[in-house]
Order: structure tokens, then sequence, then C-alpha cells
């Protein structure tokens, strides 16, 4: 993504048919607006056919993780920050706070415990992927190190018998810098461990060729946000419910004064107009509503992150 941009970057040429059964083809000349709104729109305009994506060749990748007790979250999370900011385009990074997985890696007095990820993916040279992901692996030898050349496909992860609610914050100006580490780490502590033991908390690294694209070049406008925040409680029963969904949610709240007020659409669930025009933005939902109000006046294409037309 930071190499080659997001996936609607790469969006040449779109077939689609609308909803009164016009077959369309939508590019940078013919149907501009519509081609615009696609890149980033969602299902909202009709039903694509066929995609036509600029392809950038990629197969062995240097990736993987790192994993830490909780107690190094404070620390690591600096390093994380550190790194980001001198990461060439070719290194995207994520920092995760989740429990530590019961497998033959992980050392057993962490297994089943709060911990924290960095997460890593450097798509360039070989030679210049070891250099830049060397600092990684040399932070703390103490951690799981996970980090290696592998191919760019891999196992998908199996989510099965899972509930999840999902809150999330573009942040603009980046992750703070605290100065208390002793403070640090207690927050960071007590806000996993309010979670559910499935519960994880995403810090996605953006930036790279996704910020040189102008903000109004395609419906994805958040293009100055360094960070997406996701925030994911998971659990498996339904006793515990309530008690899961307002840690998530208080969790967004500590994030609110970070946060550019914007979220990313592909991690909403059914949360309405007002979570849709968040997405968006005002300016980018209302020129999405007049694009749909053009192709799709009736709202027929509505089961989805729902943009409504707009017919002025």
């Amino acid at each position: 993504m930071r190499r080659h941009g997001l996936t609607c970057d790469n969006l040449l040429r779109a077939e689609l048919i609308t909803a009164d059964g016009e077959m369309l083809v939508a590019d940078e000349s013919r149907h501009p607006d519509l081609f615009w709104a696609l890149r980033g729109g969602g299902g909202n305009f009709g039903v694509v056919t066929r995609f036509h994506f600029r392809l950038h060749p990629v197969t062995t990748v240097i990736a993987g993780l790192t994993l830490y007790p909780v107690e190094r979250a404070a620390d690591a999370l600096r390093f994380f920050r550190e790194r980001t900011d001198s990461a060439p385009d070719e290194l995207t990074m994520l920092f995760a706070f989740l429990t530590a997985p019961r497998a033959p890696f992980v050392p057993g007095t962490l297994q089943g415990k709060p911990a924290v990820a960095i997460v890593c993916c450097y798509s360039g040279d070989s030679v210049e992927g070891e250099r830049a992901v060397r600092p990684l692996k040399e932070w703390d030898r103490a951690g799981v190190d996970l980090v290696g050349a592998m191919p760019y496909t891999g196992p998908a992860v199996d989510a099965r018998r899972r509930s999840a609610v999902r809150v999330h914050e573009l942040l603009e100006v980046g992750i703070p810098r605290p100065a208390d580490r002793r403070r640090d780490r207690n927050d960071h502590r007590a806000r996993v461990r309010h979670g559910a033991p499935l519960a994880q908390v995403h810090v996605h690294h953006l930036g790279g060729a996704v910020a040189r694209v102008p903000s109004d070049a395609t419906a994805f406008a958040h293009r100055r946000a360094s960070f997406a925040v996701n925030v994911v409680g998971m659990w498996t029963g339904s006793s515990d419910t309530e008690r899961y969904v307002a840690w998530a949610k208080n969790f967004n709240d500590a994030l609110q004064p970070h946060s550019n007020g914007g979220v990313y659409v592909n991690f909403l669930g059914n949360e309405g107009e007002a979570g849709v025009k968040a997405a968006y933005g005002e300016p980018t939902y209302t020129r999405l509503a007049r694009v749909k109000g053009r192709y799709d006046p009736e709202n027929v294409f509505r089961l989805n992150q729902n943009i409504q037309p707009r017919r002025d």
C-alpha cells in the first residue's frame, strides 16, 4: 500500500451494469464522475462485472511479526512510532495489542497472556529489505522474532465462531510520544486487560504512496492520516457482549483527541448514515450523493455502506 497505493488508486477501468440495466465503461475519459465514485464509494452505483487494474509484480517479501509482553507496550509503541517516521515506502508496519497465542513459537510464560506485536512487510529489494527490518529484529531480542523472507501470498486467518465489534479512527497527526513511561505502561496494560481474551487493537501504518494522491482524486479522501486504528472486540459467547462492546467504545473515546474525525469505510459495520458520512467527510459524501442520484436515483443498490442519492 505504501509503495503502490491503495487498490482504488490502481483501478484503470471498470465495466458495470447500472440500476436501469445500462452497461457502461467508466474510466478517466468515459463517465469520469462515476469512475471517481467507484474508487472508494463501494457498491453504491452498479454491479461491476470487470475491473481493470494496474498491476505490480511482488513475489518474495520480508515480513512477519515480533512479539513482546504487555509490560513492554509503551517502549514498543514508542519504537514503532519512531520507525514509522523514517520508514521507506517499501516498508509497511502495524502495531497490535493482543493475547499471545498458545503456539510452539511463543515462550510458555507468554502464552495466553496480554502482549503486543509489531508486524512488518517490506516489498522491495531483499538486501535493502534486510537493512530496513534490522532495527526491528535487533530492538529487543528477548521477544519473539518471526520476521523473514516469505512468499507474498500466504494463508488466510480463520475467524469462525467469533463475534466482533469494530471501532476505528484515522489519526492525522500520528501517535503522541508520551513522556511518563511508568504511567504509559500501566495505561496500556489496563486497556488491553479490560478487553476479551480474543480482543485486539491494530494501529495501521499509512502514508507513502497513499498520501501523495490528492484528496479529491478518488472517493477515499483521508490521505493525510498517518495511522488508522482499529479496535476489535472479539468473543465467543453472548453473556459478556455488553461489557466488550463498552470496552471497545471506551477505548475509541480515548483516541478522540488524536483523531482527524474520519473512519475507514472498509472497517465499518452497520453504523448507519452518520458512520458513512464520517468515512468520507462532508465534501466527498456530498459529491458521492450527487453521483448516486445520477446513476441510482431510486437507491436500488442500498445493502451496503449506503450513500443516499441526491438529485440536485
